[in-house]
């Protein structure tokens, strides 16, 4: 069985501004894991192994609900889970807005209506652009020098993904269904 979550696919020019940061990032530490351009994403819902059914049963609730309309949503500035000065995972913070939340909310409530377990922690909307830290320092240390990372961009969301990974692919992640906002299919 193959491994699958819930998530919103980045627009093309908020993946090249979001490469420029992991240039920068690139010249101060290394990562084991950087996420490809095309696999820039805020997760949802990560699901793990789902049979084929299961990813049906799914797709097929989230395609049968009334989902926010476009909706504006600010990316950046930059941060880290774990240590400031060698953060775990690096990223670009996502604002948390009310549709964010109410997309968020409903599809963990049909996940826990297929059997799946509401996340514990307090939900983080972010973009990965590296994890699993190796060695080196934050630019963060000294934003003032690389004030690209501390900018905000905007982008406008209209639809979220279901994505199945393969881990030893570039990209690694497939869309197998896409649910678009403000309507039901």
């Amino acid at each position: 069985m193959s491994h699958y979550f819930i998530g919103i696919k980045v627009n093309a020019e908020i993946s090249e501004k979001l490469m420029d940061w992991q240039s920068i990032l690139r010249g101060t530490m290394n990562y084991k894991d950087w996420t490809a351009k095309e696999d820039l994403h805020i997760t949802l819902k990560f699901l793990g192994s789902c049979s084929d059914e299961t990813v049906e049963r799914y797709v097929h609730r989230l395609r049968n609900e009334s989902w926010p309309s476009a909706y504006p949503l600010t990316v950046g500035p930059a941060g880290g889970f774990g240590d400031q000065e060698r953060p775990r995972v690096f990223h670009a913070g996502v604002q948390r807005v009310p549709s964010l939340m109410e997309t968020k909310e409903k599809v963990d409530g049909i996940g826990e209506e297929l059997g799946f377990q509401k996340e514990k922690r307090k939900f983080n909307p972010h973009i990965t652009l590296a994890k699993k830290q190796a060695e080196g320092v934050s630019p963060l240390i000294d934003a003032s020098k690389d004030s690209v990372l501390l900018e905000t961009y905007e982008m406008v969301v209209n639809e979220f993904s279901f994505f199945r990974i393969h881990p030893g692919n570039h990209p690694k992640y497939e869309t197998v269904a896409t649910i678009k906002g403000g309507q039901k299919i």
